[in-house]
Formats: structure tokens, sequence, C-alpha cells
């Protein structure tokens, strides 16, 4: 029927799943710039129940992000229901731990029932040792921000608690994603894990009655402490490129709690700080000044702007060596993903996951015709020439992309330079930065 709910089997691992980490894993760090890790100590040990949250700011590339930090666990995922209605596809989406999700938009009269059993599911995964990711702003945005926590999380805790009394040892443990430019190719992205959100005390066993307000209130400060969360959000266009010159994803703890700070400051502002930083916005965005160089290179002031090394030239011949290859692939990923993708937060979905299976393919093709031409006048070096055609893709492609992220901080560092060496330039960038910090120290 087409309306027929077909249950997810009760799973903590699944071959399929084990199986598919291996490419997500290879496309996550292949289009990304991994930067830093702080916490990943936190994340427990694979007996131990686990629910981790994450901000969702880069639409489905999100939870291939998070499971990739938490690779030794298998995550699993709730999924929009309409993709699980075709028994192949629900087949495989289940071989991959995921479980559909019913929303209003799927006019399903039950779908409230759906949900409830599909979060019974949820628990009893977590009751035999599972690891659940949810986004508990239960929506994404290609925002610095952190959305209200919705309920849904509460909810399976709540759940958690009254359907196995004696899992004690359930951990929520929160992370932050932080994408320096999270459509973009070989951009920084790091991960900050924080301590498990303590609940616990907020249940109740004789009345059952748990403290969701107060658990959400918990989480909320905790997420708030792992990511950038610009506020005001009616500022957020006025003090973004403020923040991107802050350059978040690349500063040790200390230093990102102290530019936390400094971003938490925009609340205070009064209005006549707002208009003189309007006013300084408004001739930047004017002489589109931005549209050739990015915040992040030109930084907060000259002296801590980010600098290339010559070094990066010594390996171009080595990484054009060997990108070659894939080079008309990733071509034609690209243009495929101007041609199809309208929305910011899915480009970077598209690109590493059409990657992720159409770069192992077109090596295996590659490798397979390496090796007829090597069979065909050589006896015995088929498979060496098939093996040794694959490495080299493997290898030479991980360098190529490693030598443009460097090439990407050089091209930027000339940019930037430009902007320094132009007196009129230079001044529009530095009166904007000035009217924030002044306004934030005026306040402080």
């Amino acid at each position: 029927m087409k309306n027929s709910f077909h249950e997810p089997p009760i799973q903590k691992t699944h071959l399929g799943y084990g199986l598919a980490i291996q490419f997500v894993r290879s496309a996550v760090t292949r289009f990304h710039r991994i930067e830093k890790v702080v916490g990943s100590e936190i994340i427990p040990n694979l007996d131990v129940p686990m629910i981790i949250v994450s901000n969702h700011q880069n639409g489905l590339m999100d939870p291939l992000v998070v499971t990739t930090l938490a690779a030794n666990h298998q995550v699993h995922w709730l999924t929009r229901a309409d993709i699980f209605k075709k028994s192949l596809f629900r087949k495989i989406l289940f071989g991959f731990n995921q479980m559909p999700i019913f929303r209003q938009r799927d006019h399903i009269s039950d779908a409230k029932q759906r949900n409830q059993r599909i979060f019974e599911i949820c628990v009893d995964r977590l009751s035999i040792g599972a690891s659940i990711g949810i986004f508990p702003e239960g929506n994404h945005r290609a925002k610095k921000t952190l959305l209200p926590m919705r309920h849904g999380i509460s909810d399976m805790v709540a759940l958690s608690f009254r359907r196995n009394p004696n899992m004690k040892n359930l951990v929520v443990v929160p992370v932050g994603i932080d994408y320096e430019e999270a459509p973009s190719f070989r951009r920084r992205l790091s991960y900050r894990v924080g301590s498990p959100v303590s609940f616990q005390d907020l249940y109740n066993a004789e009345s059952e009655e748990f403290d969701q307000i107060a658990f959400l209130q918990r989480l909320e400060t905790s997420m708030k402490d792992l990511i950038v969360d610009v506020q005001p959000e009616a500022r957020y266009d006025l003090t973004l490129p403020f923040v991107r010159a802050l350059r978040t994803p690349e500063l040790p703890l200390n230093a990102f709690k102290e530019a936390q700070q400094r971003i938490q400051q925009f609340k205070s502002i009064q209005s006549d700080g707002w208009e003189k930083i309007e006013a300084s916005f408004q001739k930047l965005a004017e002489s589109k000044l931005l549209e050739s160089v990015r915040p992040e290179d030109l930084s907060l002031d000259e002296s801590s702007k980010r600098t290339s090394h010559w070094g990066t030239w010594l390996l171009a011949p080595l990484a054009l060596f060997g990108g070659l290859c894939s080079f008309p692939l990733a071509w034609l990923i690209k243009n495929e993903c101007k041609k199809r993708v309208k929305e910011t937060t899915f480009v970077s979905t598209f690109k590493a996951s059409t990657g992720m299976f159409m770069f192992p393919l077109f090596w295996l093709i590659q490798s397979t015709i390496a090796a007829l031409i090597a069979g065909s006048w050589s006896d015995g070096w088929s498979w060496t020439a098939f093996f040794a055609w694959y490495t080299f893709n493997l290898a030479g492609s991980r360098i190529a992309g490693f030598w443009y992220g460097l090439f990407l901080d050089w091209k930027g560092e000339k940019e930037a330079h430009r902007v320094w060496n132009n007196p009129e330039n230079a001044q529009l960038w530095m009166n904007y930065v000035r009217s924030i910090q002044k306004a934030i120290v005026s306040k402080s």
C-alpha cells in the first residue's frame, strides 16, 4: 500500500553501514579541510548508548560530517519518510541505520502514532548500546546562528527513562561544527565536542515526569559554548564579515572563547553604535570590495592576515601529476552541481556524495583499462597495473586536494595583500572593523 508503515529493525550495527562509512569518511576528509578536532576523547566507548547532537547549517552534509567525527560508532539518523516508500531504497536505508520520520507535509493521518513508534525503536536501539544522531534545531539553514531547541531530543530522553528505567548510562554529547565556507572545496572545518549534558536529576521516577524545559535549556547552553552564534539575528548581515574575519575554525580553544565573547557583545550594542556600523558597512558594500577578497584572508588588521609559504609551489608539479586523472570527473561534478543545485546548503552535499561513489568507480574503470593495456604486451602484469593505477589515483588525488588547500591560502593572501596596499580599500575595511570594535568597547 502507498502509505503502509514498515518498521525499522532493532539493531545496533549493520554491515551496510560498516562498508559505507569508509566512503563517507573519504568524502568528508577529501572535500573539507579538517582543521581542528577539540574534545574527541569525550565521545564514549562503543558499549555506551549515546545521543549525539549538533548544530545544523549545511544540509545533508552535516550528518556525514558528524558520522565522520564519530566514525567508530554507527550513528543512527532519522530521515524524511517519503524516501522509504520503495522497497529497494528502504532496505538500503535500513542497512545504513536510517529510520523514517513523518512530517506534516506527508499528509498521513496517523503520522503522530508512526513517529511515536519510531521514537520507541530509537530507544530500543539505545538500550542495546546504539548511537542516535539528532539535530535539535529541527531544521537547517546557512547561518552561523543557533535556532531554538525543538522538543524531539527531550522527548527521546524522557521516553528512554520511561521505557527502560535501568538505562542510567545514556549520554547526550553536544558537538559544534564550525565551517569556514561550507559549500566550498578544501575550506576549513573544525569540530568541538562538549561534555555530556546532565539530565538524570531532571527525571522523577515516581511520577515519571521529566523536566524537558530545563533539559533543553542545559542543551542550548552547551551548544552555544561550542559554536559561533551571531546575535542579534536582525543585524546578522552587518556583522558577518567581522565574524568571518575572526577565523574561528582556525582558533585554539582559548582564542575561540575570546572570539565568542566579542560576538556575544553584539547583543549589547546600542542604536547609535549600529548606525555607525551600518554606515561603514554600506560604504564597504558599495565598493564591492568583498567580492574580490574574503574577510578570512583580510583578517581584522594587516598584522594578523594569513600568510602563505613559498613551498606551496614546490608541491605544484606533484599535485598536478597526482590529480590529473581525476580532474575530468571533478570538473563534471562541479558543472552538474551548478546546473542542478540551487540552494547553497546542498552544494557540498551534492559534490561530496556524488564524488563518494563516482570517483572509486571512475578509478576502477581507469585501472581496468590500464590492466588490459599492460596485459596486451606483457604476461602477468595485468593485476600489477590494475592495483598500481588505482593506488596512484587514491594517493594522487589526496595530494592534489592537500595542495589545493594550500593554493587557496596563497591566493587569499595575495588578494588581501592587494587590499592592504591600496590605502582607499584598506581604509574602507578598517573603518568597518573599527566601527564594530568601538561599539563593543563602549559597552564592555
